[in-house]
C-alpha cells in the first residue's frame, strides 16, 4: 500500500491492482530489492542486488524481466564458479 501512495496520485489498490516497480537507470537499491522479492530472487543477497543495480546504472532503458532474469543466473553462476 505504501508504493500507492508514493507513487501514485491514483492508487492502483483501489481498482484492484498493484503497483509495479520497475527498474532502470533512474532507480535506486530499493526498486531493485522490492523488484527481486516480488519475482521470488533473495533480496537479502547483498551482492545479487548490487550486480542487478550495476546492470541497470549501465542501461539507458527500463529492464525486462527477462534481462533481469539472465543477470540473476550471471550472478548465481560467477558465485557458483568461485
Amino acid at each position: 500500500w505504501l508504493a500507492d501512495l508514493v507513487y501514485s496520485g491514483v492508487p492502483a489498490g483501489e481498482f484492484g491492482r498493484r503497483q509495479v516497480i520497475e527498474i532502470s537507470h533512474m532507480s535506486g537499491m530499493s526498486n531493485v530489492k522490492h523488484w527481486l522479492e516480488e519475482h521470488g530472487y533473495d533480496a537479502s543477497d547483498e551482492g545479487l542486488c548490487r550486480h542487478v543495480f550495476e546492470l541497470a546504472k549501465s542501461c539507458d532503458h527500463t529492464l525486462t524481466k527477462e534481462e533481469i532474469d539472465a543477470c540473476c543466473r550471471e550472478y548465481r553462476e560467477m558465485r557458483e564458479a568461485s
